[in-house]
């Protein structure tokens, strides 16, 4: 049975069937469900699933370059965040930017290049369960500050989709270095009782080399976000991107998504750079010998394809001492990562703690020897 839907300007809703209130996707199904009366509605698979294939990086280039008009906000209207400038598509409505928690957002109007997502990985983790790994996280942290936990209660949790590219390329390197093979010399020498003694020195004997090497990359995780420190990015994989389907805007109803802010050139600027240490790694492997130096080399891709999809996450931005922290669950995996503030008066009581700890064991082995 196919669900019905309604246009508001831009803005594609998804009425509920029993009382006309907009359906919302329901984490860890495949139904949209209304947050009212509670009747849900089953997702109609496509009579033939598209797979998510890899797509040609240098053909994108070029339509973007052709099609400088934007349809990510086809279903859904566009905010820039005045605080940390996020761009986030929303299907509901929105008081605060999820990522830094400023309470001004404008709505974007012009049409900008960019690239659609093509699959998605639905929320299986719904907000209750985020909520309480987020009371679990605040109530473990040593040195927090008492009222943390308090204010940490009024906190929201907003489901947000990331952009995120993964990057196919077989990198080609053209090397210069030096092998390095090991030698043992005996020499001889004078121990501290003035005794002439020998012993066994290792040498490296040193030989110019050069070369090229292929290695092939699969499926290089890149966030096209970057709205998130770089550390609660990487703390949140693995992401189980088997799982990925095809994008539908139905599992967006309810959820914000941010647009790919880093651009499909500058995503494969990240991923190159991820690819150095494996492309070294190569280079000494091909150098061989006992140990290697890389004097230099120049690396070219080709063959390079990419995809572009949303991850599910469920984010917490609150501020405290008017700094603001950060924290984020994998609406797949539920792994919870985040940003804490910490309280110099506890961490200052430790420490003293500590040193009249150290005293106390000083006196008593002084006085009882």
């Amino acid at each position: 049975m196919t669900e019905p839907h309604a246009q508001t300007g831009t803005h594609e809703e998804f009425p509920c069937q029993q009382c006309g209130a907009k359906l919302e996707f329901a984490p860890g199904s495949t139904n949209l469900q209304c947050p009212y009366c509670g009747h849900a509605q089953q997702i109609a698979a496509p009579a033939a699933a598209a797979p998510v294939v890899e797509r040609s990086f240098d053909e994108a280039l070029r339509a973007l370059r052709q099609q400088p008009v934007s349809t990510l906000a086809e279903n859904g209207h566009e905010i820039q965040c005045n605080g940390c400038g996020a761009i986030t598509m929303i299907t509901a409505q929105a008081s605060a930017c999820p990522f830094c928690d400023s309470p001004v957002v404008v709505p974007i109007t012009e049409d900008r290049a960019t690239i659609v997502p093509e699959s998605v990985l639905p929320f299986a983790i719904d907000e209750r369960t985020a909520g309480g790994k987020f009371k679990d996280w605040v109530t473990s942290r040593w040195f927090a500050p008492s009222d943390l936990a308090a204010k940490a209660r009024r906190v929201r949790m907003d489901g947000v989709y990331l952009p995120y590219y993964t990057y196919d390329a077989l990198a080609h390197a053209s090397y210069r270095g030096q092998r390095g093979t090991y030698y043992y010399v005996t020499e001889t020498y004078q121990d501290s009782e003035g005794k002439t003694q020998t012993r066994q020195v290792r040498k490296t004997r040193w030989s110019p080399v050069s070369g090229h090497i292929q290695r092939p990359f699969d499926d290089l995780l890149i966030c096209a976000s970057t709205s998130l420190p770089d550390k609660l990015i990487a703390d949140l994989e693995p992401w189980d991107l088997g799982a990925l389907t095809a994008f539908d805007s139905r599992y967006l109803s309810g959820f914000m998504a941010e647009r790919a802010v880093l651009g499909l050139e500058e995503g494969f600027g990240v991923a190159k750079t991820k690819m150095v240490p494996a492309i070294e790694s190569t280079i000494r492997s091909d150098i061989g010998g006992d140990t290697q130096s890389i004097d230099g080399y120049s690396t070219n891709h080709t063959n390079v394809t990419f995809k572009l999809f949303l991850l599910p996450l469920w984010l917490s931005s609150f501020r405290y001492d008017n700094t603001v922290y950060r924290f984020v669950v994998n609406a797949r995996t539920g792994e919870a990562v985040g940003e804490r503030p910490y309280s110099k008066l506890k961490i200052a009581m430790a420490v003293l703690g500590g040193i009249a700890l150290i005293a106390l064991i000083v006196l008593l082995v002084h006085t009882f020897g």
